[in-house]
């Protein structure tokens, strides 16, 4: 501003027409009165273009005071990261870096059967003798603990007769049981004894072994026992 002084100052040492000088003399005051507004203005605009929407205000709505603070503290504690934050109104939670949110629960998509790859794809149930598990967002089948993969069907060596021992070992028409890992003419639990089927464990004519007889006054209790 201190050019215009200058000009006006200039006009007076010179013979100018008046209606230079008002000219300038305007200018003057028109300069006084606009810089400090050009001033301010020049602060107000990177305020204007720094500011910014909080997204965890945007992200919580709830009405009651309490709960819109949890709220607050939930997204806060996720770096602001909405995606993150996991629950309604009065129960929000920051699902921890991996995790999804679905219906309202922290969920590791790679690895949660009720919502493997994706929320709300839950695994089939397994078919029997198996295992489900979701690996990598897949859901994985496989046999249970002690049963064996036979031909893609998951079995028990030891009481399959279609399997007996071995897979594709099939019991005979005469041994159609699989007692133990071996074809056998009684069910399991049972055995031969003469060709009759018993437990041995309550036989007394067959106590522990076949032709093992309990004398008067026991009885079979895998072995004979005193009565009373």
């Amino acid at each position: 501003m201190d050019h215009l002084f200058d000009e006006f100052s200039k006009s007076l040492a010179e013979s100018v027409p008046r209606r230079e000088s008002l000219r300038r003399l305007g200018a003057v005051f028109a300069g006084a009165v606009l810089s400090p507004l050009g001033l301010e203005t020049a602060w107000a605009g990177p305020k204007l273009r720094g500011a910014g929407t909080d997204p965890c205000k945007t992200f919580c709505k709830c009405s009651n005071k309490t709960q819109q603070s949890q709220c607050l503290k939930a997204c806060q504690g996720c770096n602001s990261d909405t995606n993150r934050v996991c629950g309604s109104c009065g129960s929000y939670v920051c699902c921890a870096a991996g995790q999804s949110c679905c219906s309202g629960h922290c969920t590791a998509l790679n690895n949660d059967v009720h919502n493997c790859g994706g929320c709300g794809r839950q695994c089939a149930a397994p078919p029997p003798n198996e295992v489900v598990t979701c690996v990598g967002g897949l859901c994985v089948y496989g046999c249970v603990s002690g049963a064996v993969d036979c031909n893609g069907t998951c079995t028990f060596l030891g009481s399959d007769p279609a399997n007996c021992g071995a897979c594709g070992n099939v019991c005979a028409a005469a041994t159609p049981y699989c007692n133990g890992g071996k074809c056998s003419a009684c069910s399991p639990g049972l055995t031969s004894c003469g060709g009759v089927c018993t437990n041995l464990d309550f036989d007394n004519a067959n106590c522990g072994a076949c032709g093992v007889v309990c004398p008067s006054g026991t009885s079979c209790q895998g072995a004979c026992v005193p009565i009373g």
